[in-house]
């Protein structure tokens, strides 16, 4: 497997060493992540950099995450995350540098007006469509019968 690509798991367990008090909700991550573009993504294929790249150009997700890490003003770090409706048919890698261009500093704004500090984005992912859940759900039932 190529060192860009890891599992979720091995990247949060830094992110625990780098913010001790952290609790991470592992449920609402992706397996996999990529270092470079800081993606949890799906993959049931061998071929991680095909799986992310398929999936960083699809345009028909829902929603966009992002995952981020805040300080509490008792100085606790907390894990949190944000969803963004795709009103268009926006892809994946598209959003992510939308948002740092325009929509992570509203989201900073928002996160101090609840006294927190903003620390950083720890990844992005994205919502399916719950037709594309539905076709994937088929098509893995089919696989097994």
């Amino acid at each position: 497997m190529n060192s860009e690509i890891t599992s979720a798991s091995v990247y949060l367990e830094s992110l625990r060493q780098k913010y001790p008090s952290l609790d991470i909700p592992f449920y609402k991550l992706r397996p996999w992540f990529s270092k470079a573009n800081k993606v949890f993504f799906d993959c049931r294929e061998q071929d991680k950099i095909a799986c992310l790249q398929t999936i960083l150009k699809e345009s028909n997700f829902e929603a966009f995450t992002i995952f981020l890490v805040i300080r509490e003003q008792s100085g606790i770090y907390r894990f949190m995350d944000a969803s963004f409706r795709n009103l268009g048919s926006e892809t994946l890698e598209h959003f992510i540098t939308r948002f740092h261009s325009q929509l992570e500093s509203m989201t900073k704004l928002g996160i101090q007006a609840t006294r927190s500090e903003y620390i950083e984005c720890v990844g992005h992912s994205y919502v399916e469509s719950s037709k594309q859940s539905q076709n994937e759900n088929q098509s893995h039932y089919m696989m097994y019968f």
